[in-house]
């Protein structure tokens, strides 16, 4: 029983096991992920009472601050986990593994979710449907840069790889990438701002 809770744990509920792609679905598990734990988030009523913020600003920033709580959580279940799987299975960093995948994803859309709204209030935003706009930056930039990253591994994230074992080099690195992933993707925002100024 115990090795089974490992097993779905760093799986990403099984989801790494399918035999092609496994941590490009473990990546796309993470967005079903945030958006239920925002659905969680609103539906608990969290609020971070700030003075001078507006009521809805604050449920954002509750909800984003519910979201990386929750990263926290799954970063440290993730490492003390495939801790435990790579020395029961013998191997250094398990393919079917993709609780980092997860990790680094969700961190991902969680801190370059504000892209979308910087867009949104550019002139873009004119020629853009909403849909699509969120489309690109809530989901299409996020995803392909967090897994560009993750698999061309550029200096420092494979000095990572490589050097740092075990479940928290497994983890790190996913960590690494996503940390890339988005800068990359409010760069690529604050560019098309700079070319489609404030909407009037």
């Amino acid at each position: 029983m115990r090795n089974k809770i490992i097993k779905f744990i760093v799986t990403g509920f099984y989801v790494g096991l399918i035999p092609i792609m496994p941590g490009t679905f473990g990546s796309l598990l993470a967005f079903p992920l945030c958006y239920y734990l925002m659905l969680l988030s609103s539906g608990l009523g969290l609020k971070l009472t700030i003075a001078g913020i507006m009521p809805i600003h604050q449920e954002i920033l509750a909800m984003i601050s519910f979201l990386f709580v929750v990263c926290i959580i799954l970063f440290i279940a993730g490492t003390y986990f495939t801790s435990l799987y790579i020395k029961e299975t013998g191997r250094e960093d398990p393919k079917e593994v993709v609780i980092d995948e997860v990790v680094g994803q969700m961190l991902t859309i969680l801190l370059s979710c504000l892209a979308s709204a910087f867009v949104h209030n550019s002139s873009l935003s004119e020629k853009l449907s909403s849909n699509t706009i969120d489309f690109i930056f809530m989901f299409v930039l996020p995803f392909g840069l967090f897994r560009f990253f993750d698999i061309v591994k550029p200096w420092p994230i494979n000095w990572m790889d490589k050097n740092i074992k075990g479940g928290i080099g497994v983890m790190l690195d996913d960590i690494l990438a996503a940390i890339f992933a988005i800068t990359m993707c409010y760069a690529i925002t604050f560019v098309i701002i700079g070319n489609y100024p404030h909407a009037s």
